[in-house]
């Protein structure tokens, strides 16, 4: 007779790891905005890690809401969009590897070897980030007057159409 143990029903560390490392790089670009836009992506990935931990799909939800409130700060101040589009992609990323960690972890569980399914989400998901944060940079470039607020726009119709596609 063979035993059978229980499936841990929570998010897979391989997951976890990325998400967080993705956080990492997060803060790191909201730091070459302001001070304050890098203490809230630093409020978001602990509220990240929390919800990786708990495996509370709300709590990671309200992580990728806090990142969200940090690149609107940022923006708002006058950041650059280089800054901006960086801080989105490693925000946005975080949060679809955090929630996907959760979603395969509820699946087949944490202990489950999930490294290369989970290499394979990211980089696509970073590929579609990574175009669509280079045609909001080009259309920033494009834009006339380089005004500061012609950048927030762009971000928020780019992050609302990343958000969009990785979502699908």
């Amino acid at each position: 007779m063979v035993a059978v143990s229980e499936i841990t029903r929570q998010p897979t560390r391989t997951g976890t790891a990325l998400a967080l490392s993705a956080a990492g790089f997060a803060i790191l670009a909201l730091g070459f905005t302001t001070s304050t836009a890098a203490v809230g992506g630093l409020a978001a990935t602990v509220a990240l890690a929390a919800g990786l931990f708990s495996g509370s799909r709300r709590v990671v939800d309200a992580a990728g809401g806090l990142f969200f409130l940090s690149l609107l700060f940022a923006g708002a101040s006058g950041a650059g969009a280089e800054a901006l589009l960086l801080a989105a992609v490693g925000s946005i990323l975080a949060w679809d590897l955090a929630d996907n960690a959760r979603s395969v972890g509820a699946h087949l569980g944490r202990e489950t070897d999930t490294l290369q399914l989970e290499l394979v989400h990211a980089a696509a998901t970073l590929v579609v980030l990574a175009v669509g944060a280079a045609v909001v940079y080009g259309a920033d470039r494009a834009a006339a007057g380089g005004q500061p607020i012609t950048a927030v726009v762009l971000l928020l119709v780019g992050v609302v159409a990343l958000v969009a596609v990785v979502a699908r």
